[in-house]
């Protein structure tokens, strides 16, 4: 491209505005925009980015609190077998004892 096609293109962009694309052997090489614009998509870019990293920040915490749940989970249903284990002992020897005074039970009887 010559300098003074490339000052027409320039000319054209300040008319209309927009955006202009460089194409060298039918294929596109370059694109020109004007700097504000440039800044505007390099900072909408980097919010996108920002954006991105933030979410996956939340995705990691809530894989974390998921998992932390899962386990607190287990505890909780190891607690419970625990406790059933613990009642259905208890009971056994509730019933074993009164099974031994009931042995040694003297009955009287009025005659």
């Amino acid at each position: 491209m010559t300098e003074n096609n490339f000052d027409k293109i320039k000319k054209l962009m300040k008319i209309i505005g927009g955006k202009a694309i460089v194409v060298e052997d039918g294929k596109p090489m370059f694109v020109i925009i004007n700097v504000d614009e440039y800044i505007d998509f390099k900072n909408t870019k980097n919010k996108i980015n920002n954006a991105i990293e933030d979410d996956i920040k939340i995705i990691r915490d809530e894989e974390k609190v998921n998992k932390d749940i899962n386990i607190w989970k287990s505890r909780q249903d190891e607690r419970k077998m625990k406790q059933i284990r613990l009642e259905k002992k208890l009971e056994n020897n509730n019933e074993i004892e009164k099974q031994d005074h009931s042995d040694n039970e003297i009955v009287v009887e009025n005659l």
